[in-house]
């Protein structure tokens, strides 16, 4: 079977997503699900765009396709007037061994001058100073030649693309024309720049059963049969791995979660689910025909976007005593060798878990 097209992911790098305790009585589910927006997406050239459903953008741009080694940039900036713009850049060190080559700190070269040492963040990225930053975005206006340098390698970065992409993060931010812009700056009122929109609040609700179990041949009768008449469960699937031994777990004392294998490629798989009424009196509900786990009302997705793993995509669904409800994707940016596990974590959807 051939593999689908899929976007990848790490749950490791769920920064904004917390599950807290308490509050759950005084938020409306209702509420949360009508809250919850579309993310924004803009590529052009070796730059990307991705504002989430809160209005955060984040603009990543890469060396370009036959730059070996590559580097990456990423340029966050919250909605909101006067918000800070934030950047980090990251190094090309698949194999993990930067540490023992002693590579040192990389400096900012523009038009070969260097322009000083970057700043450490973490362990694998670094981040330009104020100065730096703005000589940065200069540069990327002018088409001027952007590097940097360790002890070993030079890493040419691309700017093409940059305005594109900075431009469309100021148009969704509604910046575009005032003195808040990254690209355009002009004198009109800041009025027009949109606030953050509050993340969403998901109330996840407890379940019946925290892991999913092999289904007895009682219930196979009962629901395996209901879910085949089902189209897009026999176009879609492997007859094959329809075969094999599904599993089931209680949501509560009149929903369960059916996990049907699916498909299987050379580095991905994923399974089918459905919330389905334990009396079978209405039919199954397709929640994600590519999911890859579940645990204790999480369901979630998490696939490589080629076998190197230097980038991933990600989904999760949150049980909310009635449905699965989305509550975080993502990807971890262009598949560059970068880093095994991508570079950044890229989300298009973000909230906030409490639990009852």
């Amino acid at each position: 079977m051939t593999q689908r097209k899929c976007i990848p992911a790490l749950f490791s790098k769920l920064s904004t997503q917390l599950i807290l305790p308490g509050l759950a009585l005084v938020i409306s589910q209702s509420v949360q699900a009508t809250q919850i927006t579309e993310a924004v997406n803009f590529t052009h050239k070796d730059w990307d765009l991705t504002c989430d459903n809160t209005l955060t953008c984040r603009a990543a741009g890469y060396s370009s396709d036959d730059t070996d080694p590559a580097a990456t940039v990423l340029i966050t900036r919250e909605a909101g007037i006067a918000t800070p713009v934030t950047n980090e850049v990251m190094l090309a060190d698949y194999d993990g061994e930067a540490a023992q080559k002693n590579l040192g700190t990389p400096v900012l070269l523009i038009d070969k001058k260097s322009q000083g040492s970057l700043l450490a963040v973490g362990e694998d990225s670094w981040k330009m100073s104020e100065a730096q930053f703005s000589a940065f975005k200069q540069a990327l206006q002018r088409d001027t030649t952007i590097s940097f340098k360790d002890n070993a390698n030079e890493y040419v970065f691309s700017g093409a693309g940059s305005s594109a992409v900075l431009l469309r993060m100021d148009d969704v931010q509604g910046r575009i024309g005032t003195p808040d812009a990254l690209i355009k700056k002009g004198t009109a009122s800041e009025a027009s720049i949109k606030p953050a929109i509050e993340v969403p609040v998901i109330v996840k609700a407890p379940v019946t059963d925290t892991q999913s179990r092999d289904m007895t041949a009682q219930e196979t009768a009962l629901i395996k049969s209901r879910i085949l008449e089902l189209k897009s469960t026999a176009t879609d699937c492997d007859e094959e791995l329809l075969a094999e031994t599904w599993q089931i777990a209680s949501l509560n004392s009149e929903q369960s979660l059916v996990t049907v294998p699916c498909w299987r490629a050379a580095y991905n798989s994923g399974d089918m689910y459905f919330v389905i009424r334990n009396d079978m009196s209405v039919p199954p509900e397709l929640v994600t025909d590519s999911a890859t786990d579940y645990q204790d009302g999480l369901l979630s997705f998490s696939m490589k976007g080629r076998g190197l793993g230097d980038c991933w995509s990600y989904q999760q669904w949150v049980w909310d005593g009635q449905q699965f409800v989305v509550s975080s994707s993502g990807n971890t940016g262009r598949c560059r060798l970068i880093q095994v596990g991508g570079s950044w974590d890229i989300p298009e959807r973000v909230s906030r878990i409490v639990t009852h």
